[in-house]
Parts: structure tokens; C-alpha cells; sequence
């Protein structure tokens, strides 16, 4: 648990801040996009998928770090029953 639990917090930081940079990449693309062309096609056209993108990496960017918090404190409350159980098998 000590090797895994600090990887962790890495992993989940690193795919915060991933997701955050290409949140910022994808909207300001469309943003240029639709002030360079100002076609309203375009925005018909790309609206959906730009949300459904704008989701999946807030999603991760929000739900990655919270799942990692749920799985340390699951680890956390099973260390922590498993000690409290042999205390008791042994008699204390």
C-alpha cells in the first residue's frame, strides 16, 4: 500500500490535469473556429459531439480523482479492519 497509494495520486493527477488541458484545447478550437468562419452550419454540426466531448473529459477530470479518494479510503478501512481483527484473534 505504500507504493500504490502515492501512484495513485499521481495517476489521478495526471489525468486531471490532461483532461483540463484538452477541455481548454477542444472549446478554444471551436470557439476560433466559429469566430474565424461564422458559419451557423458548423455550429449545427458540431454542437453535439462538442458536448459529449466537453462531458466525457470533465467526467474525468472530476470523477478520476474522487474515485481515487474512494479506493484509498476503501484500502484505508480495510487495513484498519484487518488489523483490528487480528488484535482480536490474539486476544487483545
Amino acid at each position: 500500500m505504500d507504493y500504490t497509494l502515492p501512484w495513485l495520486d499521481g495517476l489521478a493527477g495526471a489525468i486531471a490535469s490532461i483532461s483540463i488541458v484538452l477541455f481548454v484545447i477542444v472549446n478554444g478550437l471551436f470557439a476560433a473556429n466559429f469566430l474565424l468562419r461564422r458559419d451557423r452550419a458548423f455550429i449545427n454540426r458540431w454542437t453535439k459531439p462538442l458536448v459529449a466531448t466537453d462531458t466525457v473529459l470533465l467526467l474525468a477530470a472530476i470523477g478520476t480523482p474522487v474515485a481515487v479518494m474512494a479506493i484509498k479510503l476503501a484500502a484505508k478501512g480495510v487495513g484498519l479492519v484487518l488489523t483490528s481483527a487480528t488484535g482480536l484473534f490474539r486476544g487483545k
